[in-house]
């Protein structure tokens, strides 16, 4: 049996998204089912089997790993402690000077993500430069194990003071605590983020080993699923936070790699790659699912990248990822009213189980699925393409029950309101990811995409100044079709710290092809064949001496032999940031880092066009009343998405139905169809 088939998937909230694609055909296989928690491997087996794949002829799969975020954000990891260096035990706890709110007098900061009791010290110590100022004191390090043992402890995060410039004290704690702690699992900070800035280092590798055992079991259990029920024997490729995919091994070895890997996915291999083809380089990448919401951008082709995402208050994940604002604001969001009579949307949410009131599944909340029925821009009859069943009655009665009769509202009052709180929600997640970072929305197009982003877009787009609003085809299986699209990609770090006055040229280069070769050796046990299939970027991270923070900046080819050009891209990139450079001479720059990106080339699916011949008429269903923003309940015409012709106008309002989501086209917009099958919607401010 031939095997052709990349297969992605996507594990959400509420649910599981399986794509299939023959890279020579181009046949697509869908299976959209409901997430499984806890262990969501029967979500996966369900997923595939609805769309008909086989195990037997798919060579690659693909898989958006959720389990990491959401083990951390529910603060569901296993028991952590931390070893540090004596004199440093409040690292983790100090944190930074900073509250959620500056106006919360009586705000009390949650508890840290390792108790106190749980860090412990070992009496050593380098200095910034590598030299062993404190031998390791190895008694130590064993009635820190021994402490582990006793208060059963499952992982170990090991951090000692500037580790980056000499790891051999790491190193070797960790073998002790393999021979005294047998099954516990070590992670050191050497091997996480070999980084200067001893917090984010410390908090980085605290949560790489508070979610490696659950990473483990559940690649473990994963892999064993696909193989007994799926019959598949191929590489499982796990996707990533900084807009890639690596092998299961590499990812058990540092799953900190994994956190919000499935909407990143989403908006590098899907709505960049669809804003592309629409002849968008600019694009933010808007994604609402079951439980949240993701903003991303892409500018130029490229996601805009950062080296700290904060998963929690004061515990940053400080590892190159796609930047991206989240929102709890899904469709399974719940409506409810504070103390002070206040109406909210989420961020609790009624997920899969047992899920919005209209699945008849024991959810009594008012959700945002419900809002949309209520409001007639779902049609319940057709949920899921038809395949699933809900009770429009239901949401109805927990619109006005859990909403309406607060406020002396009908359902549709209750509604329409739940619905003007939620955009708002969802256009403060895109103003933070536009304006506050110093994008003008007005130079990108938006591509929403999960089950939901269809919904809000063009509302929000023409409340930020967002001209145009792309809906690809298959929106709610973009992250599921993203991991099938994006590359293998690993980062390799190596400290250096040199001022560039006393930098040795042949030792620099000497450093740089080591870690080159590092790169190229990885991407080759990964199965990538062939250096005409491997990209390697040299970069160098660059700073004043003075100064704590750094800029990463591109190599130019060939060997260094000075740093005119470095430093001219370091001073460019400190300019456009801070606004300002300081005076030539006034301070010498530093060497911090060197820095590989390695990406192996895998075979991915494209898009073809969809030359689809008909009229507009054909794609027309029952038109019925929808309720607009500032225009109420309107008789609107309804679409069917397989049917819209290519190169077909039309106008809002209009609704526009497919198995996967619902496009809502509100008045003064004017949309077209474009020769991939993408609606493109121009919005008239």
């Amino acid at each position: 049996m031939k095997k052709n088939w990349v297969v992605g998937t996507d594990v959400g909230g509420t649910f599981t998204d399986v794509i299939g694609i023959n890279l020579e055909t181009g046949e697509q296989r869908l299976g959209k089912v409901s997430t499984t928690p806890p262990e969501y491997f029967e979500g996966i087996i369900n997923g595939v089997k609805r769309a008909g794949l086989l195990g037997e002829e798919t060579f690659s799969f693909r898989h958006g790993a959720t389990v990491s975020t959401n083990a951390v954000l529910e603060r569901k990891g296993v028991k952590t402690a931390v070893i540090t260096t004596h004199g440093f035990r409040d690292v983790l706890g100090g944190g930074r000077a900073e509250r959620i709110s500056a106006f919360e007098l009586d705000w009390d900061p949650p508890d840290i993500i390792v108790p106190r009791r749980n860090v412990l010290t070992v009496r050593e110590r380098v200095s910034p430069w590598g030299e062993v100022l404190t031998p390791l004191n190895e008694e130590d390090v064993r009635t820190a194990a021994r402490k582990c043992g006793k208060r059963g402890i499952e992982s170990i995060a090991v951090v000692y003071m500037d580790s980056f410039m000499h790891p051999e004290h790491e190193i070797r704690t960790r073998e002790i605590l393999q021979e005294e702690l047998p099954g516990v699992d070590v992670s050191i900070s050497y091997d996480v983020r070999p980084e200067m800035l001893e917090f984010e280092r410390t908090t980085t590798t605290t949560l790489n080993a508070y979610i490696a055992p659950i990473l483990k079991k559940y690649m473990a259990g994963l892999l064993a699923t696909i193989q007994k029920e799926w019959n598949y024997k191929g590489p499982i490729l796990v996707t990533t936070g900084s807009g890639g995919v690596i092998g299961m091994d590499e990812a058990v070895k540092l799953p900190a790699r994994t956190f919000h890997s499935s909407p990143v996915s989403g908006a590098v291999g899907f709505a960049g790659y669809c804003g592309a083809l629409a002849g968008y380089d600019n694009v933010i990448a808007f994604e609402t699912g079951g439980t949240t919401n993701n903003v991303s951008m892409i500018y130029k082709g490229s996601p805009a990248l950062t080296r700290e995402w904060k998963i929690l208050w004061n515990v940053p994940c400080c590892l190159t990822s796609v930047d991206t604002v989240y929102m709890g604001a899904g469709g399974g969001s719940i409506g409810w009213v504070d103390k002070g009579g206040i109406l909210n949307v989420g961020p609790q949410s009624q997920g899969s189980v047992p899920g919005p009131a209209c699945y008849g599944a024991g959810g009594e909340e008012a959700t945002n699925t419900d809002t949309q029925i209520v409001l007639g821009r779902i049609n319940p009859d057709y949920f899921l393409g038809g395949e699933m069943t809900v009770y429009h009655e239901l949401s109805f009665k927990a619109l006005k029950e859990k909403i309406g009769d607060v406020y002396g509202w009908s359902p549709e009052e209750a509604a329409a309101n739940m619905y003007m709180v939620a955009m708002t929600n969802l256009m403060l997640a895109l103003r933070l990811q536009t304006v506050s970072r110093g994008w003008d929305p007005r130079d990108f197009a938006m591509i929403p995409y999960g089950g939901g982003g269809a919904m809000y877009a063009c509302d929000i787009a023409r409340e930020c100044g967002v001209s145009t609003v792309i809906v690809p085809p298959l929106p709610g299986y973009a992250s599921a079709f993203g991991a099938c699209r994006v590359d293998v990609r690993h980062e390799f770090v190596q400290p250096i710290f040199t001022l560039e006055s006393q930098l040795d040229y042949d030792k620099l280069n000497k450093e740089m092809d080591k870690v080159v070769q590092r790169a190229i050796d990885t991407l080759t046990r990964e199965g990538i064949k062939g250096r005409k299939n491997m990209i390697i970027q040299r970069q160098v991270d660059v700073k004043y001496w003075t100064q704590s923070t750094f800029f990463t900046v591109d190599v130019p080819p060939g060997k260094i032999t000075n740093l005119k050009v470095i430093t001219q891209n370091f001073l460019n990139a400190m300019q456009k940031k801070f606004g300002y450079t300081l005076p030539p001479g006034y301070v010498e720059t530093e060497v911090v880092n060197l820095r590989v990106i390695a990406t192996g080339l895998i075979p991915k699916p494209e898009l073809s066009k969809i030359l689809r011949k008909g009229k507009l008429k054909d794609a027309m269903k029952n038109p019925r009343k929808v309720w607009f923003k500032d225009a109420g309940f309107v008789k609107t015409d309804i679409y069917e998405r397989n049917l819209l012709p290519t190169g077909a106008t039309f106008k809002g309002p209009a609704i526009v139905e497919q198995q996967d989501t619902t496009t809502v086209i509100p008045p003064r917009t004017h949309c077209k169809v474009d020769d991939y099958g993408n609606v493109v919607i121009k919005v008239e401010r």
